[in-house]
Formats: C-alpha cells, sequence, structure tokens
C-alpha cells in the first residue's frame, strides 16, 4: 500500500454543466454546453492541465461536459459506473466503499505526475470529500454548483490547489 502513496498526481474533479430538468437521464442545456466549451478554453490558455486521462459517470452529462476537452486533445473518454451519484437501495456505507475502491483502482492504474479528470454528481463530490485524506480543512466545500471544479495534487495527502466556476 505504501506505493499508492508515493505517487504524485494531479486530480481535477469536476460536477457535470447545467443539465436540463425533465428526464431520467437529461442532456446538458445550451448553458452547459457553453460551461463544456469554457472548460476547453481553460486548458487551452494553461489555466488547467492537459488530461493524461478522462472519467466520467454513465450520465450523458457528464460525458458532455467533458466531450469537447477529450476531441480537442483526441482522447478517449471512460465511462465508469463508479462515478455515477447514490443509486436507489445503495446505503452510505456502500456509496463511500464504491468511491473508495475506485480511487484506489485509479492510483494503481496511473502513473506518477499524469493528470486525471473525472466528471461526477454532487453526491459523489460531497462523499469523496468526506473520504480522502487532506491536508486541508474540506469542509468548506458544502455545495457544488454545475461546472464547478476542485483541482487536487495527490501526494501522501491530497492537497487543495483550487476550485472554481468555468
Amino acid at each position: 500500500m505504501r506505493a499508492l502513496a508515493l505517487k504524485n498526481m494531479m486530480w481535477v474533479l469536476f460536477r457535470h454543466g447545467e443539465k436540463q430538468i425533465q428526464g431520467f437521464d437529461p442532456e446538458l442545456t445550451p448553458t452547459g454546453q457553453a460551461q463544456a466549451q469554457a472548460l476547453l478554453e481553460k486548458v487551452k490558455a494553461g489555466k488547467l492541465p492537459k488530461p493524461h486521462a478522462i472519467y466520467v459517470s454513465t450520465k450523458r452529462r457528464t460525458a458532455q461536459t467533458l466531450e469537447p476537452l477529450a476531441r480537442q486533445f483526441k482522447m478517449k473518454t471512460q465511462v465508469k459506473a463508479e462515478l455515477t451519484e447514490k443509486v436507489p437501495g445503495e446505503t452510505p456505507e456502500k456509496f463511500r466503499f464504491r468511491i473508495q475502491e475506485f480511487l484506489v483502482k485509479l492510483l494503481l492504474l496511473h502513473q506518477d505526475h499524469e493528470v486525471i479528470y473525472l466528471c461526477t454528481h454532487f453526491d459523489w463530490l460531497e462523499e469523496f470529500l468526506t473520504v480522502i485524506e487532506s491536508d486541508s480543512d474540506l469542509s468548506r466545500f458544502s455545495h457544488f454548483t454545475p461546472a464547478q471544479y476542485i483541482l487536487f495534487e495527490k501526494k501522501e495527502l491530497w492537497h487543495f490547489l483550487k476550485s472554481e466556476n468555468v
């Protein structure tokens, strides 16, 4: 387990862009599409690092949020059920374990100095902040608006770098 602690990676976690109100798996609104494009512009301008890997949940809105970025850098977006919000019947303990297990898998899969982009949902991000060991007080993050991101550097502990809306 020590090898996991020694990896140095950058993680950019997004809440998907603004979604349409209706439907089981709604798409992004025109505002959400503009947010996805604004994210790409931040990366192109060097305000966010270029990704080495892009992960999204099973919901269309997460893929649509990172799709301009993936297209620009000719990358495959990897769809992972582990990034989906808490599902009906899933206990809080199972939800927490799903997130923890997924983070460990990613740490094992990726190399030092890689930049990992994740696009997920409010409750996933909220739970993520409770399961990581951080050198910062993360309690100030009680709400994530659509298209908000949080940037971490993962060393021994998760080091908070910044959080903004695109």
